[in-house]
């Protein structure tokens, strides 16, 4: 039974006295309720409910704390068992990430991006006979209380450096680390990744743990770290100087379907300026829209080259690089998974060709042109999200993947996001972000 899950997992971590309630807005928000353990049990055997109100999904960050509600809602948090894990970096307190069923709709779930996930995953290793493995890459940087970032004469100047990890930087990254261990979250490194940016890569786990392990990640990040006095920040444009932040996603298919690996590459290739809306939600998300190791500027793939957004590791694993912590990255893995599927079940021809060359590091843009276009690479990624968001608004294909209720009311928070941060100052818009992330 489910509720034994719940009874179990206490038996075992007994000094357990809260639970946090999580879930995910489709701003990308991680929010929060914390309620006792008695009452967990109670909700584990369904004798409790939880109720939430209209502000659950759908409070746009540009404009928050207003909601972009026009109408009264009720929601009901659903506690997945299977995600119950101690918060290493509070052991009292044990945290459990939930689904959200919408009472007013006629089938309540078809809002919840974490239910789409759940099918979607289930549907793609049923249909494709491969399951999925997933793990990801997080930067962030660290900021002082003037919300730059925290200096010190051992200056981290670049890419796997020690610089920067001989201070109290290294004391702040091992009490993460160790916190996780404690949540059950196996790290693969950590290091510092960029002037002033450290990036923690995480283990290979199935999509649902992995996301969900991502999530705690970041909270523990966060709350190790001001507990130092720091602010740990995920933004894509944490300040104007620095390097931008991403979370790159690495997905392995096991085995490799038989229809061939390069259909569901052909899937994700012609949807890219459609996903970019959803794994590229913000405003600032498309300062990291260029070359030199971040996003990249050309649609199209390579192994082993960072100079685009899919960099093929393997045969049947890729890094998926046009993503940001300000996705809702369960919307994005079912959306990626969906394009992937459909260019199988399609048995999609991949036109793009795997390509070595650099396109960053060619002065000439007409030189580039030339040389990509004898790899199929012909269309430069989107630079904005006004732009990403119009191709994702006449997709038909991801209105389907979505479902018309979860697509709808996305589109609307993310419409209100751009309309409101567009009319920011700069600085106006990257304090709002460090706000949430």
């Amino acid at each position: 039974m489910v509720a034994n899950l719940a009874e179990e997992f206490f038996t075992k971590n007994n000094s357990v006295k809260f639970v946090r309630l999580h879930w995910v807005d489709y701003s990308g928000v991680l929010r929060t309720r914390i309620i006792t353990k008695a009452r967990c049990l109670r909700l584990a055997q369904g004798t409790d409910c939880y109720h939430l109100d209209q502000y659950c999904m759908i409070i746009p960050i540009s404009t928050a704390p207003l909601c972009s509600s026009d109408s009264v809602e009720q929601w009901i948090l659903n506690l997945d068992l299977e995600s119950l894990m101690v918060c290493g970096f509070a052991p009292t307190h044990a945290s459990v990430m939930c689904s959200t069923t919408h009472t007013g709709l006629k089938d309540p779930v078809a809002r919840c991006p974490r239910t789409l996930l759940h099918k979607t995953v289930r549907t793609f290793q049923e249909s494709c006979q491969s399951k999925l493995l997933m793990s990801f890459e997080i930067e962030f940087v660290l900021l002082d209380e003037t919300l730059q970032p925290a200096t010190s004469f051992d200056r981290m100047t670049g890419y796997s450096m020690t610089a920067g990890l001989r201070t109290n930087n290294l004391v702040i990254l091992e009490e993460i680390v160790n916190a996780l261990e404690v949540s059950g979250i196996e790290i693969y490194h950590f290091h510092t990744e960029g002037v002033e940016q450290f990036e923690i890569a995480l283990s290979p786990l199935s999509p649902m743990k992995a996301i969900d392990a991502l999530m705690m990640t970041q909270e523990t990040i966060r709350t190790i770290s001001i507990r130092h006095g720091l602010k740990a920040t995920t933004a894509p444009r944490p300040t104007f100087h620095g390097p931008p932040s991403g979370c790159h996603l690495h997905l392995s298919l096991n085995p490799v379907p038989s229809k061939d690996a390069s259909s569901f590459l052909a899937g994700i290739l012609q949807s890219m300026k459609t996903l970019c809306a959803l794994g590229l939600p913000t405003y600032d998300s498309y300062h990291r829209v260029i070359g030199g190791g971040n996003v990249g500027e050309w649609i199209g793939w390579g192994t082993h080259n960072k100079d685009f957004p899919i960099r093929q590791v393997s045969s049947n694993r890729w890094e998926f690089r046009f993503l940001d912590a300000t996705a809702n990255v369960y919307l994005f893995v079912a959306a990626l998974l969906s394009s992937g599927m459909s260019g199988i079940q399609k048995n999609q021809v991949l036109t793009y060709a795997d390509c070595p060359v650099v396109p960053s590091a060619i002065d000439s843009n007409e030189e580039a042109g030339r040389r990509l276009r004898e790899f199929g690479i012909t269309e430069r990624m989107p630079k904005t999200f006004a732009v990403s968001l119009s191709h994702a608004r006449e997709d038909k294909d991801l209105q389907s993947w979505m479902g018309v209720e979860l697509f709808s009311q996305y589109m609307k928070i993310k419409e209100t996001e751009l309309e409101h941060f567009s009319k920011m100052t700069d600085e106006e818009r990257r304090r709002k972000i460090l706000d949430y992330f």
